[in-house]
């Protein structure tokens, strides 16, 4: 479905994304990796605020690296920024509203009342604060708008970056089952640095480090690697023995 091959991206003259690849098809696709090792501006480039250096990405066989972020969205690509960036003076009402023009506009067939009633089905704790300012919500509850306003658009793919970020422990627990959820009927492309706890939500994951995928594969397989056990886990992994010199 989203297909990304040899891609390099950067800022002023700087690569920070170096020849990555990856398939991201059904379920959740994780690229997991420190601060800096460049997941922003993976998502970045896949959504069309920065212009590759070099590579391609491909939605659905349609090359789109080179459009600009309103048309890849109008194509169905929906992000969540890092940090719930929603619209603070706004309503969580009217942050809703705001994902559901693009949906009724590709497709009339739902009214914005249907719309905003199935995406408060999947975060319920939104409903009792449809009149309170975005911003005097919690950070939680922010980050749950701001999937929300991205489900309200209808897209056929999501990207979110870092969603899990800033919050108490029990919170990204409960964020997660809600994408978990989400990710049975729609497919995610997710990036985290908490890796042992979306790990285990993911179907495929990428190690993402200095600008490189360095590792892949299933959840299983990248949670037993002793190099993310010991780097991304904290655990302590036993050194094979020297014959006790």
């Amino acid at each position: 479905m989203l297909e990304v091959d040899h891609l390099s991206a950067g800022y002023y003259g700087s690569v920070v994304l170096d020849d990555v690849s990856l398939r991201a098809e059904a379920g959740i696709t994780l690229v997991i990796g420190p601060n800096g090792a460049g997941k922003s501006t993976l998502v970045r480039s896949l959504t069309g605020t920065l212009r590759p250096i070099q590579g391609s990405v491909r939605f659905h066989d349609r090359s789109i690296e080179a459009l600009p972020a309103w048309r890849i969205a109008s194509l169905g690509v929906a992000t969540v920024p890092e940090r719930a960036r929603v619209f603070s003076d706004l309503s969580v009402r009217e942050n809703l509203q705001l994902g559901t023009r693009l949906a009724i506009r590709r497709d009339r067939r739902e009214s914005e009342a249907e719309i905003i009633d199935s995406v408060l089905a999947i975060f319920p704790e939104l409903s009792s604060r449809l009149p309170t300012p975005a911003g005097l919500l919690s950070g939680g509850q922010q980050q749950m708008l701001a999937i929300a306003r991205a489900l309200a658009a209808r897209p056929r793919f999501l990207i979110m970056d870092e969603p899990t970020t800033g919050l108490y422990p029990s919170l990204v627990r409960s964020l997660l089952v809600s994408i978990s959820a989400i990710s049975r009927e729609l497919p995610i492309l997710l990036t985290e640095q908490n890796v042992a706890e979306t790990a285990p939500i993911a179907h495929t994951v990428h190690l993402l480090e200095t600008g490189r995928i360095v590792l892949s594969g299933t959840s299983e397989e990248i949670l037993a690697n002793e190099t993310v056990r010991r780097s991304y886990l904290g655990e302590a992994v036993p050194v094979p023995s020297d014959g006790g010199i």
